[in-house]
This record gives structure tokens, sequence and C-alpha cells, in this order.
């Protein structure tokens, strides 16, 4: 990276944070030969790859891009504890294993199926606020159940700080760690939407902590089956947010977005009566309502 991107400012990220983003930006590319080499082989593990972000705060945190026009999945929890935390804070940056940087807007959130859906509204590749110049790599989200012991791909973004040692020191591992595991079952007599206090969903794919919001990929396809989100300290299982809560979460943001975007549409019905503009050309004041309907079209079709 040299010397003239560096010194670029990002919005809404202070020195310290810029210098942390720089510093995964460097670890990223050093290690992209390694993080390519350690996928099962098949060229659509590559695809769940680059639609993987890591977030790059020290805390860590994982995402998954799940639609061409920028849209990303990830644990609620990655956003804040509470709703009054995430919308005092709902702009984040988050980096592609390839480096590439980029910040989205949360737009909805929920603490109970531990969820949340991002936006991204600024690549810093091309220098714009306008993130749909572009197309992004993403990841399907599974038409079908994973069934019990199938293997799963785990792609996501260990913590800084070895949290196992006696002592203080860090870990070693890379930014991006690819695992492979199985999908092992779900929490017996609990609600699968419910995972607030710990995921459903049970699988034995390697992580560590940081690796919230991480995607389990389906190894067969490639497909989303579930996110990790947790794991039990009693029984060492890890533990994530199931298909079923993905569904219910995203299928409960479109209806309310629908109504968002058809209340917006209303009230902009007035101002085109007055002014020499369109409802389109007015889309931008809607917010990240009026591009989910087109992300709504490939999601509803499997919901």
């Amino acid at each position: 990276m040299d010397r003239k991107s560096q010194a670029v400012d990002l919005p809404g990220l202070g020195k310290a944070e810029l210098s942390l983003l720089r510093r995964k930006q460097a670890g990223l590319a050093s290690t992209k030969a390694a993080t390519l080499a350690s996928l099962p082989s098949g060229f659509h593990h590559r695809t769940a790859l680059e639609a993987t972000l890591i977030f790059t705060s020290y805390e860590a945190g994982t995402a998954v891009c799940i639609h061409p026009d920028g849209w990303i999945l990830t644990c609620a929890h990655c956003i804040g504890e509470s709703e009054k935390e995430w919308r005092a804070n709902s702009r984040r940056w988050l980096l592609f294993y390839t480096g590439t940087a980029i910040q989205a807007e949360c737009c909805a959130w929920n603490w109970t199926l531990d969820s949340a859906l991002l936006r991204i509204i600024f690549l810093e590749d091309l220098g714009v606020g306008k993130a749909s110049l572009t197309t992004f790599p993403y990841t399907k989200i599974a038409t079908s159940l994973p069934r019990r012991h199938e293997a799963i791909i785990c792609i996501g973004q260990p913590g800084r700080d070895d949290l196992e040692s006696t002592r203080k020191r860090k870990t070693t591992y890379n930014l991006v760690e690819v695992s492979e595991g199985r999908f092992r079952d779900m929490v017996p007599g609990v609600d699968p939407c419910d995972n607030s206090e710990i995921g459903s969903l049970k699988h034995d794919a390697w992580t560590y902590w940081g690796h919230s919001g991480a995607p389990l990929i389906r190894a067969e396809d490639s497909t989303l089956v579930g996110l990790h989100s947790s794991w039990d300290e009693k029984t060492l299982m890890r533990h994530g947010v199931p298909l079923e809560a993905i569904r219910h979460f995203l299928q409960r943001t479109l209806v309310l977005t629908d109504q968002l975007v058809d209340n917006a549409r209303k009230a902009l019905a007035g101002l085109c009566s007055n002014k020499k503009v369109t409802v389109e050309d007015e889309s931008d004041r809607i917010g990240p309502t009026t591009r989910m309907r087109s992300m709504s079209i490939n999601i509803h079709d499997h919901l």
C-alpha cells in the first residue's frame, strides 16, 4: 500500500481507528495467499470467502454480504448491546479479505434474533459515497435447513488478545481464518429464533473470541446456513444463529421496509406536485429503504 493511500482520511474514523484499519489492510495483504490456500477445494468456496468481511475495530467481529447491492448480515451484538447503543453508532467500517475498505450503515437490528442488516454506503476504492456504482461479491442464503452432521465451513476473524493465556499476549492467528466442521443439530427445546442468550444452532467448526457474525457455509454449495455467535463454556460446543432465525429476521425486516417505502412515496407525492422532480429522483431522501426493495426480489424467492 502506498503512502498516499495510507494518509487518506475516512469518514467517521479518528487517527487511532484509521491506523488500526490500515494495519489490518496490511495484514490481509500479507496473508491473502495463505487464506486462499486454506480454502477447501471448489471455486464456490472462494465466492464465500470473497463475500466475507471483518470489522476494523479492535474487538474484531465478522459479517457476510448477502446481496450484490451491498447488503451485509451480522450478529446484532456485533453492532450494539441495545437499540440505543446501535442507533448512536450505526455506521461501521469493514474490510473484504482483499483489503478493500467499506463503510456500512446498520438499517435493522434485533437482539432476540441476534441479527443485524447493514447497507454499504461508502467504498474507499471509488472514493465516493455512492456504493451503488458497483456490485459486491455475495453469498446466497440456503434454501433448505442443514442436515445433522452435514459438513460446514466457517470464515471469520479471531480476536487479537490471547484469552487462554495466563499472561498478557497476542494471538498469532491470521485476520481471516477458514475452519471446517459439521452442523451438530439445534439446542433441544429452544425456540430457534431466540438467540438472545446463546445461539440455538450447534456446530463444531473452530472459532475464537471475535468470530461473532462469521458465516457458516454449507460445504456442498457454499450457501449460508447460519452465523457463528457464541460458545458454551461447559460443553465447549460452538453455537450460532440458525437459518430459521435469519429467514425470520429478513422477512420481518423486508415487510417493515416495504411499509416505510410506501409511506415515504406517499409523503413525496406532495413534493412532486409542487416541484419538477420524480419519486425516483428523491430516493436518497428515503435512505436505505428504497434500495432494499431490489434485495427483496431475490431473497423472497427462498424465504
